[in-house]
């Protein structure tokens, strides 16, 4: 049955003369309809403002000011049912109700209304000022017009001035703790390894890219370098995307490996292995049953770069569900079980922007098991597609998932095919970030932190099935030919190797790949010097095989692909591989790595200016200016390259036992 704005049973659920069941349906109705449930809250509104005027004592008769708006409202022609009723019961009781008083709350309650309406819209007026003034400035000292040496003068004095404001207190230091949570204490660069004792080896698939994040922030807010512990090299080429050739045919990945001159060490190979899936075709997208628990703290609401982050990600989502799809949001805090917005069907645009629009803080106390509500919201609502649960929260984020059995929990959901991702928003190098990590391993999703529209912008694709597995399983492996190469090492992830025989043990176990998903590595090889005196004709030097082992999306068929790469006399690198050697390289910088040479900020920029490619975001061209701010920052000047042995070997260290 289609409700009316006319229908008697909206005047009995105002008044609260329904039964529970009576009321629980026609409330679903309610909000179901934008029209229905408007006209509902003015009746509610009208119902209020005669309980109040009932409650004060009435004067012995009415004014002729009180007369003549009871006339005025006697002459209004489209009347509802419960008009009618309200107008006539306040007729009767004229002489009872106090309508100057009436009036009087309403108009005060009004103007208060209005006036926190006119100072929400002023701050973010100002607010929106102030961004738009930090823009221009910014603007006007990259302008390309202007001439270079004044550009890079205002350049310079717009990072003295982010370097003031952080020295008063205006940046956030984050702490010097490890960004994952597998992390080993060890801050020093992988040594060189000699192939004479080790010639396979392995990288991890599970990339990450916070470090990226923390270093902009640090360069762009506070005009100064980072800690060398929270500068990660693989997040940093990780962090941008690479225009590497898709998987031909039914494959569901690809694999690419390059070689040239190391930019830090010419005598030296740089050696890039990448993997890409392929994406997803948005029109046979998986159905995707979607919920997502939302931290409703006041800091998290109310934060200009967290709550806003989030909801115009969901509004994008929004955009983009179909009928088939579900959405469901829950509340962090409270203790109440309802969800914000039930499963609500995609196509029902309105309800869920309401619900996303509408989503208010609470100073209730954290509610304990609203990840298990969760996971049972999704469990309730399985489809045969992408079941995903989404932890968006912040750095005040506190949970022991090994105590409290909810790691358990993620994990026995995760095998059932209910899958976890956590979004942190704020600086997620403390013991939060780790924490959310660790949940996401154990859900099988994903980390991400959030800290613009474009982290914002990848979260909708994730959602709309991009994580779906394509590769199951996927095992790497690396194999050196100790004819050609001396030794290697591998370029960052300090954190998850040693100089130990644990290579290939490094990482325990396979992983999933999924769609859209690609990983680059990067390796720094010696070469082995010839020995020959030119007796023998030259061969071409075949440095590696990479080869890749993984199932398919049904984890019943295994396959391999395999890429040998030959040391070919340094043919032309694509674009791809001279971006990645720029930001390793402004990596090495930033660690003051033993390794790094005499590659300066400079020719780094100059490096990655020229392997822009085509760069249809503008994420590579940001880098560039990145580059240039900290070259202009207080306190940044070339370091002379570090004394330190090239090998970077520990004394006594048994791999380094050849001469």
């Amino acid at each position: 049955m289609t409700l009316s704005k006319e229908d008697p049973r909206l005047a009995s659920y105002v008044l609260g003369e329904l039964d529970e069941d009576k009321r629980r349906a026609l409330s679903a109705e309610i909000g179901a309809d934008p029209e229905i449930r408007a006209e509902v809250e003015a009746l509610q509104a009208t119902t209020d403002l005669l309980r109040d005027g009932l409650a004060e004592r009435a004067p012995a008769e009415l004014s002729d000011g009180h007369r003549r708006v009871v006339e005025r409202a006697t002459r209004r022609k489209e009347r509802r049912i419960l008009r009618w009723t309200l107008l006539a019961a306040a007729a009767v009781a004229a002489a009872a109700i106090p309508l100057g008083v009436m009036h009087f709350h309403r108009e005060r309650e009004e103007a208060r209304l209005q006036a926190m309406q006119d100072m929400a819209a002023f701050e973010a007026r100002e607010h929106a000022k102030e961004k738009e003034r930090r823009k221009q400035d910014a603007k006007d000292a990259k302008n390309v017009n202007v001439d270079p040496v004044e550009r890079r003068e205002r350049l310079r004095h717009l990072q003295e001035e982010r370097a003031r404001k952080a020295a008063a207190g205006g940046f956030k230091v984050p702490a010097l703790r490890r960004l994952t949570a597998r992390s080993r204490p060890r801050a020093d660069e992988n040594p060189f390894v000699y192939t004479t004792s080790i010639a396979r080896t392995t990288f991890p698939l599970d990339v990450d890219t916070v470090s990226y994040s923390l270093v902009e922030r640090f360069i762009e807010e506070a005009a100064r370098r980072p800690p060398k512990d929270l500068v990660r090299v693989d997040e940093l080429v990780n962090a941008f995307a690479y225009d590497d050739p898709l998987p031909s045919g039914d494959e569901p990945l690809a694999a690419r490996a390059e070689v040239d001159r190391a930019p830090w060490a010419p005598s030296h190979r740089l050696v890039r292995l990448a993997l890409k899936t392929a994406p997803i075709d948005p029109a046979s997208r998986p159905r995707a049953n979607l919920v997502f628990v939302i931290d409703d703290s006041p800091a998290f609401v109310n934060h200009p770069d967290k709550l806003s982050l989030l909801q115009a990600a969901l509004r994008r989502l929004a955009s983009r569900l179909d009928a088939q799809d579900r959405l469901t949001i829950l509340a962090h805090r409270g203790a109440s079980q309802e969800p914000w917005l039930p499963p609500t069907p995609g196509d029902d645009k309105s309800r869920i922007l309401d619900a996303i629009d509408k989503f208010k803080p609470s100073d209730a106390a954290p509610s304990g098991d609203f990840i298990q509500r969760a996971l049972a919201q999704a469990q309730a609502h399985f489809v045969d597609g992408v079941n995903r649960v989404f932890l968006a929260t912040d750095d005040h984020f506190t949970a022991d998932p090994a105590e409290s059995g909810l790691a358990a929990t993620v994990r026995e959901k995760a095998k059932a095919g209910i899958t976890l991702t956590t979004l942190g928003f704020g600086p997620m190098d403390g013991p939060a970030g780790q924490t959310l990590k660790r949940l996401a391993e154990e859900g099988k999703g994903g980390f991400a932190a959030i800290t613009g529209p474009d982290d914002a912008r990848k979260l909708v694709e994730e959602a709309l099935g991009t994580r779906a597995p394509l590769a199951r399983d996927v095992r790497v492996e690396v194999d050196f030919d100790p004819v050609w190469v001396r030794s290697f090492r591998l370029i960052g992830n300090e954190d998850r190797t040693g100089p130990e025989r644990e290579f290939l043990d490094a990482w325990k176990g396979p992983v999933d790949l999924y769609a859209g998903q690609a990983v680059t590595a990067l390796y720094e090889l010696e070469p082995r010097p010839d020995t020959s005196g030119g007796s023998e004709a030259p061969r071409t030097p075949y440095l590696l095989t990479l080869r890749v082992r993984y199932k398919d999306a049904s984890g019943q068929t295994s396959r391999e692909v395999e890429v040998p790469l030959l040391d070919e006399g340094y043919r032309e690198t694509s674009a791809d591989f001279g971006f990645a050697a720029s930001v390793a390289a402004f990596g090495l910088i930033l660690r003051d790595s033993p390794f790094k040479g005499d590659v300066t900020l400079a020719d780094v920029r100059a490096m990655a200016r020229k392997n822009l490619g085509a760069d249809p975001g503008g994420q590579r061209a940001r880098f560039v200016d990145l580059l240039e701010l900290l070259e202009l920052s207080p306190g940044t000047s070339p370091r002379p390259a570090s004394s330190a042995p090239r090998r970077g070997c520990a004394p006594g260290d048994p791999l380094c036992s050849e001469l």
